[in-house]
């Protein structure tokens, strides 16, 4: 039996939609914190078994570990500060509930020395103890999600500027269902124990490039328009509403973003999924076309 923690999540819900292709309803566990959510409710009318799982509860974990073999951890949107304690967590509950291996959605680079604040503070730590812990695991680092370039995408359209920091530095991207679709299918397989994936789209790309198909896919001239990394925190809570305290831990992966550590290109989705991921201008094409029907 699978696992899937934060199940309700954005990236959580394209796993468990593509489970629902791979195995069906009766071949995975939800875990959520909120088994009375909407969005779980809907899950249990299928079949899906909907476990509460809470991070920051314990005792709630040995009871949605049971019986699972495979089990997905996806990091909570919580402080920096929190999330290591939170993933330990999980991680020696299923090792006491004898799951066999965790799957890890981790991110690009991850290491002791990055920049980026979340993954020296919390995805590095949580890799190593998945590792140190005996159960088979399988690491999945993602690039940045390609969705956060369209996240303010009417402010873009109407003031005909893409403001993101970076310069003139390259970063790689993927797709978050296309993720989804990755983790699904490694959920769901033989053949991943105790690997490291790298996700990426076909090459990385400079704010520039991005702009420009934008320009393309929606039809009206978008420019790029710099912003600091020292002001990203302040632009996201101001424009997007992202309580300040998260948007702080996104200054330092600007500052990777803009000093390369973000320039790379890995094969690895299509060794899991056997094809391979949206290119840029196909993902883009779609929020297009979507928008327009919508």
């Amino acid at each position: 039996m699978i696992l899937v923690t934060g199940a309700n999540g954005n990236l959580g819900g394209r796993v468990v939609a593509h489970l629902m292709k791979l195995v069906g309803p009766s071949g995975f566990a939800a875990g959520t914190r909120n088994p009375a959510s909407t969005f779980a409710r809907e899950l249990d009318e299928t079949g899906v078994d909907v476990r509460r799982a809470d991070f920051d509860d314990p005792a709630s974990l040995p009871a949605a570990f049971e019986g699972i073999e495979t089990a997905l951890i996806i990091s909570t949107y919580a402080d920096n500060s929190v999330r290591p304690r939170q993933n330990l967590n999980a991680i020696e509950a299923a090792k006491a509930a004898g799951v066999r291996r965790l799957v890890y959605t981790s991110f690009a680079g991850a290491r002791a020395d990055s920049m980026a604040e979340h993954s020296h503070q919390v995805h590095y730590p949580t890799e190593q103890a998945m590792i140190a812990s005996g159960m088979d695991y399988t690491i999945l680092r993602h690039a940045l999600y390609a969705d956060i370039l369209v996240s303010d995408l009417d402010e873009t359209l109407a003031s005909g500027a893409l403001h993101r920091p970076g310069g003139a530095a390259a970063c790689a991207y993927i797709a978050r269902d296309d993720l989804g679709v990755s983790a699904a299918t490694v959920l769901a397989t033989k053949g991943h124990e105790n690997r490291i994936y790298t996700e990426t789209m076909d090459r990385p790309f400079t704010n520039a490039e991005i702009a420009a198909l934008m320009s393309e896919a929606f039809g009206r001239a978008i420019r790029y328009e710099q912003v600091p990394a020292e002001a990203w925190a302040d632009y996201m809570t101001h424009h997007w509403g992202v309580p300040a305290n998260l948007a702080r831990g996104s200054i330092g992966t600007m500052r990777a973003i803009e000093a390369g550590e973000f320039n790379v290109r890995s094969p690895d989705y299509e060794a899991i999924t056997g094809h391979p991921p949206q290119t840029m201008e196909t993902f883009l094409r779609g929020v297009a076309s979507s928008r327009m029907s919508s």
